[in-house]
């Protein structure tokens, strides 16, 4: 197959490159359709038994999560302080996009006149007075609605607002308007908090990261690169053939109608650092290609140079041909493998992760492909060097290589068995790792957002939402003081805040018409207070919590954003709470985002395993192409050597396993598989007839600088990932580099004495004379 690529490239180069800048054209209109879906749905799972509650619930009762907390900080209980917050409320409430705004400005209290019930504003209309703040203050501290510091705290120094945005708005647009509005009518510390403030931020940073990113590692490859060619080409032709891969990725998801997510900034970044690998082993190849002419050359006698040089194009071609067909093998089953390890998040539950896996696999075989047919066919073209040194063979590194590779040699058992040692301590630490979903753990714990919430959870006592679906007789006084009770309960569980459920209402309404703290004690009595408030108050607020048919009720808690481990014991606590108190009176189901946290665990878990498992048969596989099962299986046992001691580090610092981390193995699996040209190049000189440890060392020799650079520039090109502004994003850059700097050093060790051990006798593709190598 390499032959006949190599031979449409020679002889159809021109109609190559035409096709290539064609395809470009169509990619490049694309990316003018380019979008980012910003929905933090894209990162839960698609079917989770949360998401399909959340779904019924949004249709019965039109119930949302909080989509934004806000919260000033000052003297509240002021005339002026008061006043600000009115008019900062209309302000709110005449935003595009912004759905409902609560705050004390807009709420109201419900009032006993002889018999009637009367619905009237907390505020009163026109001018404040002190009296009108006293009062105000009297009534938010012994209302059972307001007093445990819903709208203003208990010591009036913070307000609340909680904002409705419509989820098909322009979340950055509203949250911008949002704040703006806030800046104007506020001169106090302002706080942010909700969904909105969450995926607004996360949109932003990966607005701000993705190019900021993309260019710092296209400039670290490309100094790599630099430094290993030393040539302007060296650096250009790997540029054209990544840009191209990254371009081809945007272009394609943007036609069919994909969206950028928050893990897609880890996307062209990867496909930067992979892409320029292919380039870098060909080249590395074409070089020494055209070294050993250029040597061969300075043998000759001057008519015979003259001659020599003559031909100098039918040697470029010769060495464009040779590249193909040896180093390209290699190339073209480790791009394949790095696909098919990436296509592996298709599996996933979670678009983020599918979407990063396509767009990664798109890019990468764009890449591959400009590599093995765009590259060359330049090359054709382009003008042969009037001196080849080859790059693979420098004085100090070669030395330091062929040096390695006889220590190898002697010591390949010893290395073996620490490698076993390696793997058995880092499964001890693998198994410690524990899974973490929180969204709010995207954000570092000095950041802003981070910061905000915490403000606003230690004084309004939490920042996300907990809904319980009651089924049962909600018309029964009984089970109506049994979700009191479970309300008043709950509140007792650390990391859980004020509730409101239809108990609520009823709650407030019997002791404004009863005069008596207390629940309605019959069914008629129930029934005939909430009927008055109907005919007094807003319909809505009762439809919102209870059907019409009094079959289903909601109990929205107020909850901490906590990690997925917090969330589950809190969850099993309410649980048992339920359990305790409704002693199968009704059913009770929960949903909200902080479920959504723990239904992320189980999908990622399952991700993990399933997406790892895939990547190493469909790479074992895929590896085999070098027709020797063995030398695939030998060249995966290196990477998952490698693999392990990274989830190893995991577990013994105590990293979380999250939805970056996630994919840290099949990641690497599929960056990692550059392993396979060593195996390759060792079976190659193999082959040609060299002595097992001969061959090995020749191997080493011609192919170590390739790897070595791989290694850097694979390294070079996550680091940036460590800048970003999102905390996964930041720790799967560190341990990307960590893994592609663990893969070269295995790849010239452990690989190299595995081969010595297991592959002595490889099978080969072809024979080739042991004449023909000393050619």
């Amino acid at each position: 197959m390499m032959r006949g690529i190599a031979n449409l490239v020679v002889n159809r180069s021109r109609s190559v490159i035409l096709a290539f800048v064609v395809l470009t054209g169509i990619f490049g209109y694309g990316l003018t359709r380019l979008e980012m879906d910003d929905s933090l749905d894209v990162l839960q799972p698609d079917d989770s038994p949360a998401a399909e509650l959340n779904a019924e619930i949004e249709e019965t009762f039109g119930a949302r999560p909080l989509n934004s907390i806000a919260m000033v900080e000052g003297e509240i209980y002021t005339p002026q302080s008061l006043e600000a917050l009115r008019h900062l409320t209309s302000e709110l409430e005449v935003i595009d996009g912004v759905v409902d705004v609560l705050s004390v400005a807009n709420s109201t209290r419900m009032i006993d006149d002889d018999g009637l019930l009367l619905i009237e504003d907390l505020l009163p209309e026109g001018a404040l007075t002190d009296d009108d703040v006293t009062a105000l203050k009297s009534h938010l501290q012994s209302s059972y609605t307001y007093r445990d510091g819903l709208l203003i705290s208990n010591d009036g120094r913070y307000a609340t607002f909680i904002i409705e945005v419509d989820e098909d708005a322009d979340i950055i647009a509203v949250t911008a308007a949002i704040k703006e509005a806030f800046a104007k009518s506020w001169s106090g510390n302002i706080f942010f908090a909700g969904e909105a403030a969450i995926q607004t931020d996360m949109q932003l940073s990966i607005q701000r990261d993705l190019p900021l990113l993309t260019l710092l590692a296209a400039g670290l490859i490309l100094v790599f690169l630099f430094l290993n060619f030393r040539t302007t080409r060296g650096v250009v032709l790997p540029l054209l053939t990544v840009l191209f891969g990254a371009v081809s990725a945007m272009g394609t998801i943007a036609l069919v109608g994909m969206g950028l997510t928050s893990l897609s900034v880890v996307a062209p970044i990867a496909i930067l650092a992979v892409g320029s690998s292919f380039s870098l082993h060909l080249l590395g190849r074409y070089y020494f290609e055209l070294s050993r002419d250029s040597d061969r050359s300075f043998s000759l006698h001057l008519l015979e140079r003259y001659h020599f040089e003559q031909s100098r194009g039918n040697n470029r071609l010769r060495a464009v041909r040779l590249m193909l067909e040896e180093t390209g093998l290699g190339v073209l089953i480790s791009g394949l493998a790095i696909s098919a390890a990436m296509l592996t998040f298709l599996t996933s539950e979670t678009a983020a992760v599918r979407g990063l896996g396509v767009t990664t696999a798109l890019g990468v075989l764009g890449a591959l492909a400009a590599s093995l047919f765009l590259l060359p066919s330049l090359l054709c073209h382009l003008p042969t060097p009037k001196r080849s040194d080859e790059p693979e063979r420098t004085r100090v590194l070669g030395g330091f290589l062929r040096w390695l590779a006889h220590g190898i040699a002697r010591t390949r058992i010893v290395m073996l068995g620490i490698a076993a040692v390696i793997v058995i301590i880092a499964v001890i630490g693998a198994i410690r790792i524990q899974a973490n979903t929180a969204v709010v753990d995207f954000f570092p714990k000095n950041a802003p957002t981070r910061k905000s919430i915490e403000v606003i959870e230690d004084t309004f006592g939490g920042s996300t939402q907990v809904q319980i679906r009651v089924t049962g007789d909600l018309g029964d006084p009984e089970l109506l003081q049994r979700m009191l009770s479970f309300q008043e309960r709950a509140r007792a569980i650390d990391g859980i805040g004020p509730s409101t459920s239809v108990a609520t209402i009823y709650r407030n309404l019997h002791e404004v018409l009863a005069g008596e703290e207390g629940m309605p004690q019959t069914r008629e009595a129930a029934a005939q207070e909430l009927l008055i408030y109907q005919f007094s108050g807003d319909v809505q607020d009762i439809t919102e919590l209870v059907t019409l048919d009094n079959s289903q009720g909601i109990i929205s808690v107020t909850a901490k954003a906590m990690s997925t481990k917090r969330t589950a014991a809190v969850l099993k606590d309410l649980q048992a709470l339920a359990d305790e108190i409704f002693a199968g009176s009704a059913t009770i189901e929960y949903a909200g985002q902080v479920i959504d946290s723990v239904s992320s665990e189980r999908a990622i878990l399952k991700d993990f395993v399933l997406s790892l498992t895939l990547a190493i048969t469909l790479v074992v596989i895929i590896d085999s192409l070098v027709r020797s099962v063995r030398a695939a299986i030998i060249t995966i046992l290196a990477l998952l050597i490698t693999i392990a001691l990274q989830y190893g580090i995991l577990g013994y610092l105590g990293i979380d396993l999250d939805i970056a981390t996630m994919l840290l193995g099949a990641l690497a699996i599929g960056v990692g598989d550059y392993a396979i040209h060593l195996t390759v190049r060792y079976m190659e000189e193999r082959r040609r007839g060299l002595e097992p440890g001969v061959a090995m060392e020749e191997a080493m020799v011609s192919s170590g600088r390739a790897i070595f650079f791989t290694a850097l520039t694979l390294g070079a090109g996550f680091a940036p990932l460590m800048l970003g502004g999102i905390v996964p994003i930041q720790r799967l850059g560190t341990l990307m580099v960590v893994t592609v700097v663990s893969v070269g050093v295995a790849s010239l060790t452990l690989l190299p004495a595995a081969c010595l051990t297991f592959l002595r006798n490889p099978q080969g593709r072809r024979p080739v004379a042991a004449q023909e190598a000393k050619a």
